[in-house]
């Protein structure tokens, strides 16, 4: 068993000391405020919105709008990942 999990085998109270393991993050995370609203919108409202609209634009009836809503979808999601990571970016973490 390594150090860590044999110290933290006991019960853990409000300003535990015996180890790292409860310790609180350091630092400011980047996506907190505005950054957060944006990186989360982006994520998830961002790939439903362009579904929605794919579909609309495709027109016609049934195979057409599935494709349609798909399209919309993949280009939302890559859409949501950029969106998320220059949210990230702009709170100043560094790439890892």
């Amino acid at each position: 068993m390594s150090e860590v999990t044999e110290k933290a085998k006991g019960p853990c109270g409000p300003g535990c000391t015996r180890c790292g393991v409860h310790e609180p993050p350091t630092g400011a995370s980047p996506l907190e405020g505005g950054r957060l609203v944006a990186a989360s919108l982006g994520v998830f409202m961002l790939p439903l919105v362009l579904a929605i609209v794919g579909a609309a634009v495709a027109g016609g009836e049934g195979t057409r709008q599935l494709l349609g809503a798909l399209g919309g979808l993949v280009v939302g999601l890559a859409g949501g990942v950029c969106v998320a990571r220059l949210a990230r970016r702009a709170g100043g973490e560094e790439r890892q």
